[in-house]
């Protein structure tokens, strides 16, 4: 094993975004806020570590490195949550609101405003938010962002955790530094333009862009050609949605890193062919480098045009560093490279480590490098020697390199879709294999040719060229939609099995020696943890309007006291299901509910009793094993373990798992402990 660590010291440097992003993760996962003065102790450490690494020998230099990048990713993971502090709202209400809009996405029956440089009634300067949002109902003239306006909103403080271990809303509101949500009551009143107003040119051509792709092209591929060009998702049908994410086509309506690749990499190719035709300047230039100004303008140009939103500002950025990679003769495509972009969007924003879009993105491209760092995937690329040979080669390249990423970038991406949306597209490297050329070839270039020929009028045609191509991708999601088993619902994953799968894959990629090997072992540890997790009986809301079961046999019930469509899907899904049918009452025993309640579980010692109205309280808790007193008194007078609406409320949401004849719980509190979203 020594040996084989002294081997790969050329590889070492890939490990160090992996260590600082450790330190990101411990910091994440405190269940206390740690004090902002070990902020000064922190310093002091890493230099420490580094002291150490060079009076150590031999592989204790790695350990005090790689201390000293772990402590680095905790401080600056406390460091960014300080930074975007900003108040949140102290309760849900009806609020008069007056701020300038930083943004506004169209939607079906509307707009999504987000407000800044706000004035809120009854609320301290101290007090008042950075930002809220709120939706308003469709008006004659669209609001456009740098007005100011002013709004009567009824809003409330960003939520957290449906479930323990959930998606946790509250805290990417945080760092989003947005402190209240809602929909507005009545249309704005448009004020005087106040600070801002320099995003509003931007902002008048991201629309009118949008509004002409939908216009020129009619339906649903308008809506999605306006998506891919300038971010804007609203007009986009549900039942298109339904049908991009039973396909595993969903990832090419969200602007990121394949987008902003394909925008970068036609421009560069189109560019460094031109600039090679012109001797004046392919004499005394290596085309490739303006060419690769040239790319990286149009990135930016690009990014600005969709939005600017997270995701689309860390594919900027990995576009590039590759850039910058071809300017300073170095190769565009190596895990170095990769690990430089990966440390830049931690340190930039910390917080994207939790996320899919992050995880997803590099796990896709930690593959692909992988693959083509292997001679198999170097061989696959090199051409033939033959003319003769080169045509029908480079067809079977083509075919073969994109079977091959396809099925490489889906299986990196499958783990991660499975633990953060519970549900995997069983076919979903079927339709890429369609969808993902047709993009990179057709729909994309097409779409650049287009923004490029609007200003003159000449688009239409092209439009149409691209509206064709989205057709057919629309076509194929449908189809393999509609396929038997098209999308297979999961049971939540532990974070432990995905930490596994995580590093078991970086194992395998990282390294170069046999030993890589191994990291099929966590990978497959990964795996036999996530399919033997066993998901929570019974799962509550907050506010106790909702309540999932899952019967022995895997079947889902919901009881809906009060309708709620996103969070009833989110407790389904918790409990490892798509769908789930109502609470009433079984033939085997494990559910049975009358007016006054409801009791669930195969037999007597697993029974949990819900209980609807005080009357049912004392018997439930004279014959149940755990009781859930949604009305009625806190707890149960004899001792029968129990929870309270009160508690429940302060819990935010439990999860039972009943096993052994005692019942186990979990509350969203315990999961997200104090930290300062959370307050």
């Amino acid at each position: 094993m020594l040996e084989s660590l002294h081997a790969e010291r050329p590889r070492w440097p890939l490990w160090a975004p992996i260590a600082f992003a450790v330190g990101i993760l411990v910091y994440f996962a405190l269940p206390v806020e740690p004090s902002p003065r070990l902020l000064a102790l922190v310093p002091l450490g890493v230099i420490g570590a580094i002291a150490g690494a060079r009076r150590a020998a031999g592989l204790a230099v790695l350990f005090w490195l790689g201390l000293a990048l772990a402590l680095a990713g905790f401080a600056v993971a406390q460091l960014r949550t300080l930074q975007v502090a900003a108040p949140v709202l102290p309760r849900s209400g009806v609020y008069h609101v007056e701020g300038v809009i930083r943004a506004a996405e169209p939607r079906n029956d509307g707009q999504r405003l987000l407000l800044g440089d706000l004035v809120i009634e009854r609320l301290e300067e101290a007090a008042t938010p950075a930002l809220v949002r709120f939706t308003v109902r469709r008006t004659e003239v669209p609001f456009l962002p740098g007005q100011r306006i002013k709004a009567r909103a009824r809003l409330q403080p960003p939520s957290g955790a449906a479930v323990p271990g959930g998606f946790d809303f509250a805290m990417r509101a945080w760092f989003e530094r947005l402190g209240g949500v809602g929909f507005a009551l009545g249309a704005p009143e448009l004020l005087a333009a106040g600070p801002g107003t320099g995003t509003r040119p931007i902002a008048t051509l991201r629309h009118a862009v949008a509004a002409r792709a939908e216009r020129i092209i009619p339906g649903a591929d308008g809506a999605v050609a306006a998506a891919l060009l300038t971010g804007l998702r609203a007009s986009i049908p549900d039942r298109v949605w339904h049908d991009m994410q039973a396909s595993g086509l969903a990832h090419l309506l969200a602007i990121s890193g394949l987008h902003m690749t394909l925008i970068a990499g036609t421009v560069f190719v189109v560019a460094r062919a031109l600039f090679a035709l012109w001797p004046a300047l392919a004499l005394r230039v290596v085309p490739k480098k303006p060419a690769a100004v040239v790319a990286l303008l149009a990135a930016l140009g690009y990014l600005l045009l969709a939005g600017a939103t997270v995701p689309t500002q860390r594919a900027f950025m990995m576009a590039a560093v590759a850039l910058l990679a071809v300017l300073l003769d170095r190769n565009p495509v190596s895990m170095r490279l990769l690990a430089m972009a990966a440390f830049v969007v931690l340190v930039i924003a910390p917080e994207s480590l939790l996320g899919p879009s992050f995880q997803m993105s590099f796990a896709a491209v930690t593959g692909l490098v992988a693959f083509y760092e292997l001679r198999l995937g170097q061989l696959a690329l090199t051409p033939p020697e033959n003319d003769r040979q080169r045509p029908a080669r480079l067809l079977l390249v083509y075919f073969i390199g994109i079977l091959v990423t396809t099925l490489i970038a889906s299986l990196a991406t499958t783990p991660f879709a499975a633990y953060h949306f519970q549900r995997v597209a069983t076919y979903g490297v079927l339709a890429n294999l369609v969808a993902v050329p047709l993009t990179a070839f057709w729909i994309m270039p097409a779409g650049l040719l287009a923004l490029l020929l609007m200003p003159f009028g000449l688009d239409a045609p092209i439009l149409h060229v691209m509206g064709a191509g989205i057709g057919i991708v629309l076509d194929v999601a449908a189809f393999v939609a509609a396929l038997p088993g098209a999308g297979i619902d999961v049971s939540p994953w532990p974070p432990s099995s995905l930490l596994l799968l995580a590093l078991g894959g970086l194992w395998l990629c990282l390294w170069r020696q046999y030993w890589r090997l191994w990291g099929g072992a966590a990978c497959t540890l990964g795996i036999v943890l996530a399919l033997t997790t066993r998901p929570p009986d019974l799962l509550v809301d907050r506010r106790g309007d909702l309540v999932v079961y899952r019967a022995a046999g895997g079947e889902v019930h919901l009881l809906e006291l009060k309708r709620d469509r996103w969070l009833a899907e989110q407790l389904v899904r918790a409990a490892g299901s798509g769908e789930a049918s109502a609470f009433e009452t079984r033939s085997d025993g494990q559910l049975a509910c009358d007016p006054l309640g409801c009791v669930v579980g195969p037999e007597p010692a697993r029974r949990v009793a819900i209980a609807l109205t005080a009357e049912a309280a004392a018997e439930d808790c004279d014959r149940a094993r755990f009781v859930l007193l949604l009305a009625g008194p806190e707890s149960c007078a004899n001792g029968t373990p129990s929870l309270g609406a009160r508690t429940l409320w302060r819990s935010g949401g439990v999860a039972l798992t009943i096993a052994d004849g005692r019942v186990r719980v979990e509350t969203v509190a315990d999961w997200a402990g104090d930290r300062p979203w959370m307050r």
